[in-house]
Formats: C-alpha cells, structure tokens, sequence
C-alpha cells in the first residue's frame, strides 16, 4: 500500500498488526518508513519497550533498530539516531570486499575503451526509448525517475536486473564456450553482435508487455548499471544516459541509515560506503571519456531548490515536451518498491541537503575513506 501512494490507508494497516501482535518488529519497521514520528510518539515508546525485550531474536532486533533509528532522526535526537543505525548495520553482519571491488572497478577502467564501445552497423539495437538513470543509492534516482514517468509517454520501469543478468550470461558464455578465464572485462569484445541485438530486443518486449504498449521511452534505474554503462551502448547506440550526483556525505549517510532488502552490502560500513563511492566516481568520469552516448547530469541539490526548471531539462533531454503532471512526482500512482517510497510521495522538499551535519561528529572514518573533506568539497563543486 505505501508502495503504491496509499499511505495513511497502510499506516492504518500496521497499527492494526500491531495491535494485534504487539511484538511484530518488522511491522514498526514497515511503518516507519512510511510516516514522520514526532517527540513523545507512542510509536517510539512500543518501539523500546519492545526493544527492551530479553527474547528478543536478532532478525526482530535489526528491524527495531532501523525502526528506532528512521524515529529518533525524525525527532532531531541524532545520537540516539546513529546509535541505532550503528546497532543495527552490526546486526546486519553484511560482507563486502572494498580491495577486490576497487580492483574490479580498475580493470573495467584499463579494458574498456572508446575502440571497443564505438557503435558499428549492426550492433544492438537502434531504438531510442530507454532512458537509463544511474548513481548511487539514494542519491535522488528515485525522485528523477517519477518525474519523467509522470509523463504520458514515458514508462517507469524502476530497478530491471536485465543488464546485469545479461552480463553474467554473457560471462559465462565466454568462460564456457570460448575458455575466458579472467576477471576483468575484456570478455566484452567476445560478445556476439546478434546476442547483443537478442538482449536489446527481450528488454524492449518486456517493456512492452509490462507498460500495456509500446512507450516512447522508458526508465531502468537499477544501481549497478553505472558499472555497465559501456555493455549498455553496445545493447543500445541510441539510449540516454541521466546521471544523478548528490553531496558524497548526504549520500553515503541516507545509506548507512537504510536497510536495503537486496544486495548494498558495502553500505553497512562507513568505510565500506566510502571506498564504493569513489570507486563509482572512478567508473564515472570513465565512462565520460569513452562512453558514445549522450550523458545528462542531474544535481540533486540543483533539483530540489528549482524542481520546475530541472525537470524542464530533464524531458528536454529525453526528447519529450513538457506537460504538467512532471511538475508534480509526488501525485503518481505507479507503485515504488524502492527504499524511497515515502519520500517520494511527498512534495519535493529540500530539508535533506547537508544532512550529514548532523551526524559529523560519527563521519571519521566516512571522510577518511573517501579521501577527505578536501576530496569531498572538490568532488561536489565540480
């Protein structure tokens, strides 16, 4: 239901679970993310008690902690916040390799150059319809994709694993088929072009079958995808590219603070977070030099403090004229399974900008991943 925009029909919903079942943990946590708490909230007050519990078993625990967590931001008491964000990422006992990924991202940057990348006739399919939105979790891809599919003829797809689907079968067709044995990209130029055109196509139709009709364009938002951006113009010659940037400490502290359902285990720690994050940039300004598509920038930031004339730019970008309903994201009814659900569905609003103050004082290890505050203030004017 919150998913969905009908939010103060499911906040009903949990309130009755919880009612019922008192100890139900993931139904504060579900509720939590779909309304703003205030100071002396009865919520708050089950929320301990609950937490307070012996018998307690640890998957509650995690929920209640991010519950706890999302509540006491809400209040303004940001101690208690990341105490229990803390609590919770430790419960969570995530696993993530920063030395293989940084490694991985390296090799993706020395294999694939413009040589391999520029389109030749035949290679993939010429269809202009897919917009890609990439950038990291919770950088504001969300809020950019319910701007453009309030329009009439885009479809908003949300978060496809077609891309990275392809890519891990086109890996094992080359380790299998062809005697691959590395890890780096390099297996990109074994990949056939009517392969290539096969994806493309099965992408195309089930969007198709999926948006009722054939949409002038449409969105993938998957995160991962900012890594598969060449494969992507090999798939694609014709796709747009939309990628959003927010402030490294705005975004890298939304994660720590989110419980993601699938996947994101570099965002549990703060230095896990920080070395993906310049990795991502890494793989960026890559892509930049050698990608042959088209590439808009979206600041968050920039969006917004003037939504009206960023979301202009963005349906000019995608070749679309301008029709009102984009001037409001927050009215759209398509559902949003994504961790942005509830902010989404508000109007846009700027109280998220430099939120990471709030939580300086815990950053250490946030900052010195990244490179430093000089790296992050250089990084963000840029």
């Amino acid at each position: 239901l919150g998913g969905a925009g009908r939010l103060e029909e499911a906040v009903k919903s949990y309130r009755k679970a919880i009612a019922l079942k008192p100890d139900y943990a993931e139904a504060y946590y579900n509720l939590s993310g779909i309304r703003k708490f205030a100071a002396g909230d009865p919520d708050i007050a089950g929320m301990k008690r609950l937490y307070a519990t012996p018998q307690i078993n640890a998957r509650d625990l995690e929920f209640l902690c991010y519950a706890l967590s999302k509540a006491h931001d809400d209040i303004a008491a940001y101690d208690e916040a990341f105490h229990f964000a803390l609590e919770a990422s430790r419960i969570k006992n995530a696993t993530f390799d920063p030395d293989r990924f940084e490694a991985d991202v390296g090799l993706l940057r020395s294999k694939i150059g413009a040589d391999l990348l520029r389109p030749r006739e035949g290679r993939g399919n010429p269809s202009d319809a897919p917009i890609f939105i990439v950038g990291m979790a919770r950088s504001g891809t969300t809020l950019v994709e319910q701007i453009l599919a309030r329009h009439s003829g885009v479809f908003g797809a949300g978060e496809l694993p077609s891309i990275g689907s392809f890519h891990a079968a086109m890996r094992n067709m080359a380790t299998s088929q062809l005697g691959y044995a590395g890890r780096d990209y390099s297996f990109w130029k074994l990949i056939p072009d009517d392969a290539l055109v096969q994806a493309a196509q099965g992408l195309l139709d089930f969007i198709a079958v999926r948006a009722g009709s054939s949409p002038v364009r449409f969105t993938d938002k998957m995160p991962s995808n900012v890594f598969f951006l060449g494969l992507i113009a090999m798939m694609f010659p014709n796709a747009r590219i939309v990628h959003v940037r927010r402030h490294p400490l705005d975004t890298c502290v939304s994660c720590f603070f989110q419980r993601f359902t699938n996947g994101n285990d570099h965002t549990y720690r703060l230095d896990w977070l920080g070395r993906y994050y310049r990795s991502y940039v890494a793989a960026m300004a890559h892509w930049r030099k050698v990608l042959p598509l088209d590439i808009l920038e979206v600041r968050y930031e920039q969006l917004v403090a003037d939504p009206d004339r960023q979301s202009r730019r963005l349906l000019d970008f995608a070749g679309l004229d301008w029709e009102e309903a984009c001037g409001n994201p927050s009215a759209g009814e398509r559902e949003i399974k994504t961790a942005s659900r509830w902010q989404v569905r508000q109007p846009v609003y700027t109280t998220s900008v430099e939120r990471w103050r709030r939580y300086d004082a815990y950053l250490g290890p946030l900052v010195d991943a990244l490179g430093g505050m000089k790296w992050i203030k250089a990084y963000h004017k840029s």
